[in-house]
């Protein structure tokens, strides 16, 4: 065979190998694509504790729940329950019955007040009753709840009973006010927690 005759030959068996494969009816290799690279998002921690199944856990969210539900029965608002949560979460961090500072001898319920109910201090019905006198109280108070730092210890100063700052704070140069800024973001996500989700 000629060498032109070569060439043409060679350029159309080329060419046929390159319309068969172009018409086949074989499905194409899988495409190699890189794999997305996706994060599962971390899960949401409830501001009460990692474990649901931890009695502290519980004894929180009772707590909490217990306020809420205390502020709505007696007709307060969203803002007040805030304020509510906030200060319950600064003073015994949402647990009744804890032991006050020297010199008192005392246990104080969940908003700090010396406990004076004829119900066991872990109880969730100490709860209710200390937070219906936390609302009696905001009756006297002319405070924006928007502001529930400011309203939560204008409640607390309106008791009765007196505010003494110095049986509540004294350790680590803490103060009403540092506690109750602290609680805030807490006292929030308690609420979303416990009401925006429903």
């Amino acid at each position: 065979m000629k060498p032109k005759n070569l060439a043409v030959a060679l350029i159309i068996a080329a060419c046929a190998v390159g319309l068969v494969s172009c018409g086949s009816d074989e499905p194409a290799g899988p495409a190699t694509t890189a794999a997305p690279t996706t994060t599962a998002a971390p899960a949401e921690v409830s501001v009460f504790g990692e474990d649901s199944t931890d009695i502290g856990f519980k004894i929180n969210k009772q707590n909490a729940t217990a306020i809420v539900e205390a502020v709505e029965e007696r007709g307060g608002t969203p803002e007040q329950a805030v304020a509510a949560l906030l200060a319950g979460q600064a003073e015994t961090g949402w647990t009744s019955g804890l032991s006050l500072p020297a010199p008192a001898k005392d246990i104080s319920d969940i908003y700090g007040w010396r406990f004076a109910y004829n119900i066991g201090a872990d109880s969730t019905d100490a709860v209710r009753a200390a937070t219906y006198t936390f609302m009696d109280n905001a009756a006297a108070v002319n405070v924006d709840p928007s502001d529930p730092v400011a309203y939560a210890l204008a409640v607390q100063h309106a008791d009765e009973r007196e505010y003494v700052e110095d049986e509540r704070y004294y350790k680590n140069g803490e103060t009403a006010a540092s506690e109750y800024a602290k609680a805030q973001p807490i006292a929030e996500a308690a609420y979303a927690e416990l009401r925006d989700a429903q």
